[in-house]
């Protein structure tokens, strides 16, 4: 591929990744303002000022598009590495916590938005579930090359599945009325409890 070539299917990469974002963005908002049940595909296809035939590319319904899909995606090498290079595997689970928490930096208003969507509206927590579930079996594999086991013991899936509790239960504080304290000291505050046996705090 010549450099121009390279040049276009970046331009062409990064002109899909703003459109995505941005009918996302304009979901959640709208979401949030009008309520799920009276917004509209093409309300919010014209917010994103693309057409609806554009938005079905990218999402199937307007609840994928308010959910969307860039947050809180694990990374199966990132959390190879971290299980990998960790002290033991709960050290690795808050190591791949962190790095989830902080790929969210820069978007957390969003994170706020669909969480507070997700408690009003019961319907989108199918589909939040399976994205979690998808999270787990990264997280598992992880655990699983860790302690030389298979992904599908019992010990890799109920490490990936206490990572996951963990994750909601920080998330969850955070959003519903502790934002005063940023995201990350939640999720060491959760972790620290696992790491200390699930004592009562005090």
């Amino acid at each position: 591929m010549t450099d121009d070539a390279e040049a276009r299917c970046g331009l062409r990469e990064r002109k899909k990744r703003a459109t995505r974002r941005a009918l996302h963005d304009a979901a959640l908002r709208l979401a949030v303002e009008r309520g799920l049940e009276h917004l509209t595909v093409e309300e919010i296809s014209a917010a994103a000022d693309v057409s609806v035939r554009t938005l079905f590319n990218y999402f199937p319904s307007k609840e994928q598009a308010i959910l969307g899909d860039d947050l809180f995606q694990v990374d199966e090498r990132q959390a190879m590495a971290i299980m990998s290079d960790a002290a033991d595997v709960l050290e690795g689970l808050y190591g791949v916590a962190m790095a989830l928490v902080a790929s969210t930096a820069p978007r957390r208003e969003q994170v706020l938005m669909r969480w507070q969507l997700m408690e009003r509206y019961p319907a989108l927590l199918p589909q939040m579930s399976a994205r979690f579930e998808q999270a787990n079996k990264v997280v598992a594999v992880a655990v699983a090359a860790r302690t030389g086991t298979a992904p599908d013991d019992a010990y890799p899936q109920l490490m990936a599945a206490v990572a996951s509790a963990a994750m909601r239960t920080a998330v969850r504080r955070w959003t519903v009325g502790d934002r005063d304290h940023p995201l990350e000291r939640h999720v060491t505050e959760v972790f620290g409890l696992l790491r200390d046996g699930l004592a009562p705090d005090g």
